[in-house]
């Protein structure tokens, strides 16, 4: 079936991403606000929900010590895929028999991200032994496309379950397919052919990227962005749910169009980071997000509809250029101590991320069903949040300037050359 076992394994990571995305997906965006609000989470515990996969990355600086345990890399994945995704599947027996507590929802989110840390951290470093540099803007374009198709699926029936059957039968659906979806991850990854340590790999140290000067530009960067997203990621939907009424089908579509438009948007990308490079790439990616935050600071009852289905543009535009390029760009400042490198980036990501999520949910928690003044005119109090990581997300694309990569400007040559390169056979 396969020329050889590099292909296979390219096939088996862009399998398994389709899966593992599926069961993201169910603890993000309107299927969280869904389940949260179906255990009766309040803001700040849906901010908490929302951050611990990220937020928990930090405990990769402790993944030279978690690789003692275990005697072969695989070993390792397979045991963190499996202690983080079992525990998933038991959200769809808990609401099957009636057990809603928002502690069994946190509890179990928090097991799920307390693995999944470690499993990244594997998967990172495996994946970057893997894929050759020479393959990754091709590979990781198709493998997001790919991922692209399976968050239409998933939002396709999610949204028609939440809006045709509510209540109790829509929750089930939710949560039977974050169970498939856990249990087809674990089937994968145990096929994965996935390389030994290297020496002295079990024994990293993150005091070498620390000293990194350019690395350690990217660490700040980093880390501010993802304070930035995590301190309002949870309230665009909450909010235009809560506050606004807007339907399940109406973010189902948005979700879906934002996939859907995705998909040309990383086969333009893939072909366009070798010319431009990933850091100029994400750099117009945070551009696009940032502005798109202005539709839910203008979003009202009356405009709710049409702005979240603009939002979903500019997400796609925005967040597909960033997923591409955030990836491969830690990749080529990594040295070949990949695993320091991964555990510093995770550190920065972790602790800010947290950091941000939980000052956003204290701050939501202050400012939900308040109205706020500005010139006479009122406005939800959510809306100061996204006001807020407006100007942090600007800031994020000036510390990018910092960091030193691989970079050329982007200029347009006109519509019929651009047309020809993006279509022509890649030699």
């Amino acid at each position: 079936m396969f020329r050889n076992s590099y292909e296979k394994n390219k096939f088996l990571i862009t399998v398994e991403g389709m899966s593992a995305n599926m069961l993201s997906l169910g603890i993000q965006g309107f299927a969280l606000t869904a389940l949260a609000l179906y255990f009766k989470c309040e803001p700040f515990w849906i901010s908490v929900i929302t951050t611990l996969p990220l937020g928990l990355q930090l405990l990769q600086i402790f993944l030279g010590t978690y690789y003692k345990f275990f005697k072969t890399k695989k070993r390792a994945l397979l045991f963190s895929a499996a202690a983080a995704r079992i525990p998933m599947c038991l959200l769809f027996f808990i609401v099957l028999f009636d057990k809603i507590d928002y502690r069994l929802l946190v509890g179990i989110v928090f097991i799920y991200s307390f693995f999944s840390a470690f499993l990244s951290g594997i998967w990172t470093s495996s994946v970057g032994d893997i894929i050759k540099k020479e393959d990754r803007g091709k590979f990781f374009s198709k493998r997001f496309t790919l991922i692209s198709i399976s968050t239409v699926i998933f939002s396709s029936i999610v949204s028609k379950a939440l809006n045709y059957t509510p209540g109790k039968t829509s929750i089930l659906i939710l949560t039977l397919i974050i169970a498939i979806a856990a249990i087809t991850t674990l089937f994968l990854l145990y096929f994965h052919e996935i390389p030994n340590f290297k020496e002295g790999q079990a024994g990293f140290s993150i005091k070498k990227p620390l000293k990194d000067s350019n690395f350690f530009n990217f660490l700040i960067f980093i880390a501010m962005w993802n304070f930035s997203i995590e301190f309002t990621k949870p309230y665009f939907y909450y909010f235009a749910v809560v506050d606004l009424n807007a339907s399940y089908t109406i973010l189902g579509l948005s979700t879906s169009l934002t996939a859907i438009l995705s998909i040309f948007a990383f086969f333009i990308y893939g072909k366009l980071v070798e010319r431009i490079g990933y850091k100029k790439l994400l750099s117009f990616g945070i551009g696009v997000s940032s502005y798109v935050v202005i539709f839910y600071f203008l979003m009202t009852k009356e405009t709710v509809n049409s702005l979240i289905m603009l939002d979903a543009i500019g997400t796609s535009v925005g967040w597909s250029a960033i997923s591409l390029s955030l990836f491969s760009l830690l990749l080529e400042l990594s040295s070949p101590d990949r695993d320091s490198y991964t555990a510093a980036y995770s550190l920065s990501v972790g602790v800010l991320g947290l950091t941000g999520a939980f000052l956003g949910g204290y701050l939501a928690n202050f400012l939900q069903g308040k109205t706020i003044l500005i010139f006479g005119d009122s406005y939800a109090g959510l809306k100061l949040i996204f006001f807020i990581s407006l100007f942090l997300r600007f800031y994020c694309i000036l510390l990018l300037t910092k960091v030193r990569a691989y970079q050329k400007n982007l200029y347009y040559p006109g519509l019929y050359p651009s047309i020809v390169y993006l279509l022509r056979n890649r030699r």
